[in-house]
């Protein structure tokens, strides 16, 4: 008995505890939208708010609330403003697809065009992919220099008559040539005033030439290479009095006059400029009194000269920039090594889209320059948007066309060849509502060297209210005035503000008399808006970070997960400072989701390998019974035990290795993807593996890693990191024991040598001692013989004996 009533109670004390959180939360959830009078702002704030758009709805009760409480309230269901429902419909779609013979268009971006919508806090991911089309129209315009010192580069291009088409033709089948040429503004000090030098500027060199021109157009774009040929040999050279030429002015008309120069629609645009000179820009015309800043306009005579050189200034780089991104061509600059310094400065303002080679001294190399610029151009893709202007933001992720390979965040791909497909993913998220009212953004994504095939987004912008109340006409109803009825409240107009919409703006006196409005009830704080916004007519203008009638809150916490505020719409709502989760997320950012998928191994259905607990989507691992710590994404290895996952995925990798599998691989109902990266490292979070087998006699050993997949309906992305490959077991035993035995042969052979010198040394420092004290015996047998009688007499002079005679 004792027991029963026991569990009664434990069970009703768990009762009481489970009622007061699931009290505590719906009043968490109320906070998020009571605070809210505006529809806009009120549907904005959470998927569960909802707006009362009765006119007769009673005042004192919060038009912005849950279903249930509108309800309660004595709001009709058909007054309740609810949330548009989320759009997301593939407009167009056509295949990617190379240019077809019959001339149809070439598809390089699929899909083409999406209607979808965005709420407040909104990211959307849009899938696309880019293939760059074989046979894809090739526009080639020849802008030369003409001056006197490119005149034998002239014959050499002419010369090229049998080549020209060919070298074009490895590179695309569908290609047009123009022809152009320029000098230098016809005005002094850049040329002679005299009236024969002006005629013929070639005079001081006793030849014939053309007068000087700032910019000629000789050939619009022809597929006949004859024609461009003969244009070239019938254009006249000319002359000048410095080293520096209009380059920007011919590059400006030769962009700008579409029409004359016949540019297509769809095609890859590329001017070649030949100089051997450097080149004038903003400000060296004025010089010469051509004043007027470039108009960025086409003015072209019936002869194709340049007609306003000596009326408009030189452009400026950031003028060439913007026309060069606005009609999407690509220059080659093919320039002499003497001047070669100068456009590589020039280069790097304009990176984007020029492409710098050396020119030989008579242009021998023109064909090859050609060749290795449109590869150059060709083989880097860079997506761009139109989003600047607008609220809604976009990221970029992609794979630059590595199979198998993981997005990474940019948008521009280096190194693509025809054939490969990019896979790219825009992230495209509105952080706020720029104004709580519905709208439509329209952004292009588009590849910045082209720009013909695009990604159109049609974006509507879901941050405001249709109320059908606004178009009750009951007199009764009428709002103060400059104000207006909106959505069953009567709404200031602009400029004005105040309970009764009668304090204007800039009336700071009157605004002063609502200060009281701008101060927090029951506060001991005598500051207005909390001290965190400015009082404005009886209301606060907040300060950044700060939110609340009365500035009395401060902005949530960021998600680590995408960087938006409580995690965005479907993760949580800020509640004064405070992040109200949804079902399914937790955390102080609401960025921790109790959802266990992210932590279930592939081929297993135990969480965490069952070594761990699943904690934000992520497995913290256990220890082991010997102290030590699982580890891995799912905590399937450790020190001392197998790791599981290598080998499950050890089947896809020798598939891969065999040439057996496409770009998946299946085991057991689950997708791989291999790739090889034998030259990169491998990332932090990367598993290690290593499997061996023989190849060609040979034991090679390959180390690679697994991660989890970030591809739809992959679960593992495996990557060879490394091989080396060593000879066999056997070999290696054999090889081993006769490099020892010859060691020892060889270290015996050693020992010996050395004791036989060491005897051998031993011996004649012995002998040679023997004869030293033999010798020295005989001596002194000699000095101690008592028969022996020295032969030599001694005589000694007395001291007295006269030493002078």
């Amino acid at each position: 008995m004792y027991y029963k009533v026991l569990v009664f109670w434990c069970l009703f004390i768990f009762g009481c505890v489970y009622c007061q959180v699931l009290q505590q939360r719906d009043l968490v959830k109320k906070l998020v939208c009571i605070e809210h009078e505006e529809c806009g702002s009120c549907l904005s704030a959470a998927s569960h708010c909802r707006w009362c758009a009765d006119p007769y709805y009673p005042s004192a009760a919060p038009r912005c609330n849950d279903d249930q409480s509108l309800v309660a309230f004595g709001c009709g269901q058909g007054m309740i403003e609810r949330p548009d429902k989320p759009v997301w419909e593939v407009m167009e779609n056509n295949s990617l697809q190379d240019m077809l013979p019959d001339g149809l268009a070439a598809v390089q971006i699929q899909p083409q065009r999406i209607k979808l919508s965005l709420k407040a806090r909104e990211t959307k991911k849009i899938k696309f992919q880019y293939r760059p089309a074989k046979n894809y129209p090739l526009d080639l315009y020849y802008l030369m220099d003409l001056t006197w010192s490119m005149k034998d580069d002239k014959k050499t291009l002419v010369s090229l008559r049998d080549d020209l088409p060919e070298m074009l033709k490895n590179l695309t089948d569908n290609f047009r040539l123009g022809f152009g040429s320029f000098a230098e503004k016809p005005i002094m000090p850049f040329i002679s005033v005299d009236p024969g030098r002006r005629a013929n500027p070639c005079s001081v060199e006793e030849e014939d030439c053309e007068a000087t021109y700032s910019y000629k157009h000789h050939l619009s774009l022809t597929n006949q290479v004859n024609d461009f040929i003969e244009s070239v040999n019938s254009s006249s050279v000319t002359a000048n009095l410095d080293n520096a030429e209009a380059q920007l002015d011919a590059l400006v008309q030769a962009i700008t006059c579409g029409n004359r120069i016949g540019w297509g629609t769809h095609s890859r645009k590329i001017i070649i400029l030949l100089s051997d000179g450097l080149l004038h820009t903003a400000g060296d015309g004025k010089l010469g009194g051509a004043s007027l800043k470039n108009d960025e306009t086409c003015h072209l005579d019936e002869n194709g000269y340049y007609s306003e050189a000596a009326k408009y200034d030189y452009p400026s780089i950031a003028q060439v920039y913007r026309l060069l991104d606005k009609y999407k061509v690509n220059v080659i600059f093919a320039v002499t090594e003497s001047v070669k310094d100068h456009y590589d400065s020039l280069h790097q303002l304009l990176s984007d889209f020029t492409y710098i080679a050396k020119l030989e001294s008579d242009s021998s190399n023109i064909l090859k320059l050609v060749k290795m610029g449109y590869e150059d151009i060709v083989s880097v893709v860079n997506f761009e948007d139109d989003a600047s202007a607008g609220a809604v933001k976009v990221k970029y992720f992609t794979d630059c066309g590595v199979k198998g390979g993981s997005l990474i965040e940019t948008h521009r791909c280096t190194g693509v060849e025809y054939g490969m497909t990019l896979n790219y993913e825009a992230h495209v998220t509105l952080e706020s509502c720029p104004e709580f009212k519905k709208m439509q953004q329209t952004i292009t994504i588009s590849e910045s060297q082209l720009g013909q095939d695009s990604l159109t987004l049609e974006i509507y912008i879901q941050c405001g209210c249709a109320c059908a109340s606004d178009n009750i006409k009951d007199m009764s109803l009428t709002c103060p005035l400059h104000s207006h009825l909106v959505c069953g409240v009567c709404q200031c107009n602009k400029g004005w503000s105040g309970p009764k919409c009668d304090c204007s703006i800039e009336d700071e006196a009157a605004s002063a008399a609502l200060l009281s409005q701008c101060r927090e009830p029951n506060s001991t704080r005598l500051m207005t808006c909390s001290g965190a916004g400015d009082c404005l007519c009886g209301k606060c203008e907040c300060d950044r970070g700060f939110s609340g009638k009365y500035c009395q809150c401060k902005d949530c916490e960021i998600s680590r997960l995408n960087g938006m505020e409580c995690g965005g719409v479907g993760h949580g709502a800020c509640v004064c400072g405070l992040c109200a989760c949804e079902a399914g997320w937790s955390g102080e950012a609401c960025d921790c989701t109790d959802n266990v998928d992210n932590c279930i191994p592939p081929g297993d259905e135990a969480v965490c390998s069952g070594h761990g607990d699943c904690v934000c989507g992520m497995c913290e691992c256990a220890s082991t019974t010997d102290g030590m710590k699982y580890s891995g994404m799912f905590c399937e290895t450790c020190a001392t035990c197998e790791n599981p996952l290598c080998a499950n995925a050890e089947p896809c990798v020798l598939c891969h290795l065999n040439n057996n599998c496409t770009e998946t691989c299946s085991i057991g109902g689950l997708n791989y993807t291999v790739s090889e990266r034998l030259q990169e490292n491998p990332n932090v979070n990367d598993i290690p593996c290593i499997l061996r087998r023989e190849e060609a006699g040979l034991d090679c050993e390959y180390r690679y890693t697994y991660n989890a997949a970030e591809q739809a309906m992959i679960s593992m992305e495996i990557v060879i990191r490394s091989k080396e490959c060593f000879q066999p077991t056997t070999a290696k035993i054999l090889t081993s024991a006769l490099i020892t035995m010859a060691c020892v042969i060889l270290g015996g052979v050693i020992i010996i040598l050395a004791v036989k010198s060491a005897q051998i040394v031993s011996d004649r420092r012995a002998y040679a001692k023997f004869l030293q004290e033999a010798q020295e015996s005989r001596k002194n047998m000699q000095e101690l013989n008592p028969l022996y009688i020295s032969p030599i007499s001694q005589f000694t002079l007395p001291e007295s004996f006269p030493r002078d005679k």
